[in-house]
C-alpha cells in the first residue's frame, strides 16, 4: 500500500466533502411540475399547455399540473411563476400578449420577462384572421371592404378582446396600413365579440384562427385575409392580408418558458423532452384538429425571435395609445 502524502490526504478529505452534496443534489425532476398559464381553462393556450404536461408527465416519470391564471393581461400568472424556484418545477406557458405586449402597456411590472423568464420553445403558432359579418359587410374580398371603410371614416367598427389585447393591437395595425379611421369596440374576451360579430351588433374584427374556424365553416361569419405571410391549409382561397397590404403580419404564437437561473442540465433535458412531445403522433393530431403550425425554432435563435416581436408589439401600442385598463 502506497504511503498517504499530504496531497493524497487532502483529495480524500476533498472526496468526502463532495460525495454528501451529490449525494443531497436531488435528480430532475424530483417532485410534480407546475406549469402555469396566463388564460383559463379551455383556450388555446390552455389545449396546448395540457396536451405538452400529457406527455411530459410520461416521460419525466412525474404528474404535470395545469395552474390556469388568467387575470391583467396574463401578468397574475407571470408574477406567479417569477416567484417560483429556478430548478425547472415550474414552468410558464405564454403568448405574445405576457412575453411581449404586456412591457409596453403597463408602466410598472413586478418580473421581466427578458430578464427572469427563458425561453425554451415555440410549442405552436397561428394566424389571425380578418372575420366579417357577410350580412353588414357583404364583400368578398379584402380590396373592397378596404375601399368601403375608406370611404366612410369612422363609421366602421371592429370588435376585439379588449384594449390592448393581439387582436385589438393587430386591428389597430391594419387601420393604420390603409388609412383610414375605424372605430374600436373592446369585449372582455374573444367570446363575447365572437358572438356580437354573428350577430351582426360588431361588423368586424380579428380573431385567432383556431377560435374563428367553426364559425367560419358553418358560414356564420366570412374570413377576408390571413394575417400571416403564406396562406392557410385551414382556409383555402383565402389570401394573407399581406398580399394586398405588403408586411402584414400578425401571428399568435405559444411559447414554453423556464426561469433563468436554472441549472444547464435541468434546462437540457426540458428541451430534449419538449422536443419528443411535440413530434408525438398525439401532438400531430391535436395539431391538425386544431388547426395550429409547428414552429421548429432553435433554442439558441429564440431570444433574438423573442426581442424582434417585443419591438414589432411595442410599436403596435405606441401607434394604437393603449393604456394598461
Amino acid at each position: 500500500m502506497p504511503p498517504i502524502t499530504r496531497r493524497t490526504s487532502l483529495a480524500l478529505f476533498a472526496a468526502g466533502l463532495a460525495a454528501p452534496a451529490l449525494a443531497q443534489a436531488p435528480a430532475f425532476p424530483s417532485r410534480p411540475i407546475r406549469i402555469f398559464v396566463p388564460f383559463a381553462a379551455g383556450g388555446t393556450t390552455d389545449i396546448l399547455a395540457r396536451a405538452l404536461g400529457e406527455r411530459l408527465s410520461v416521460t419525466l416519470g412525474q404528474p404535470v399540473v395545469i395552474d390556469n391564471r388568467g387575470g391583467a393581461g396574463g401578468t397574475v400568472a407571470g408574477e406567479a411563476f417569477a416567484r417560483s424556484e429556478p430548478d425547472g418545477h415550474s414552468l410558464l406557458v405564454a403568448t405574445a400578449s405576457l412575453i411581449c405586449i404586456n412591457k409596453a402597456l403597463y408602466p410598472r411590472l413586478a418580473f421581466d420577462p427578458d430578464t427572469d423568464f427563458l425561453p425554451m420553445a415555440m410549442l405552436a403558432q397561428q394566424p389571425n384572421v380578418l372575420v366579417v359579418n357577410p350580412r353588414a359587410l357583404p364583400f368578398t374580398d379584402l380590396p373592397a371592404l378596404i375601399a368601403h371603410i375608406r370611404a366612410r371614416p369612422g363609421q366602421v367598427a371592429f370588435g376585439s378582446s379588449g384594449t390592448g389585447s393581439q387582436l385589438h393591437l393587430t386591428g389597430e395595425m391594419f387601420r393604420a396600413a390603409i388609412g383610414a379611421e375605424m372605430t374600436h369596440v373592446p369585449y372582455r374576451g374573444s367570446a363575447p365579440a365572437m358572438t356580437d360579430l354573428v350577430a351582426g351588433n360588431v361588423p368586424m374584427m380579428f380573431d385567432g384562427l383556431g377560435t374563428a374556424l367553426p364559425q367560419i365553416r358553418g358560414g356564420a361569419i366570412r374570413a377576408l385575409g390571413v394575417a400571416s405571410a403564406a396562406p392557410n391549409a385551414a382556409l383555402p382561397g383565402v389570401p394573407p392580408i399581406a398580399s394586398v397590404l405588403p408586411g402584414f403580419l400578425s401571428v399568435n404564437w405559444t411559447g414554453l418558458f423556464a426561469l433563468r437561473g436554472t441549472p444547464d442540465a435541468v434546462l437540457a433535458r426540458i428541451e430534449a423532452e419538449t422536443a419528443k412531445a411535440l413530434a408525438s403522433p398525439e401532438m400531430a393530431r391535436l395539431f391538425t384538429e386544431r388547426a395550429f403550425d409547428p414552429m421548429p425554432i432553435p433554442r439558441a435563435e429564440l431570444p433574438g425571435f423573442v426581442a424582434g416581436e417585443s419591438q414589432r408589439w411595442r410599436d403596435a401600442v405606441r401607434q394604437s395609445g393603449a393604456k394598461a385598463e
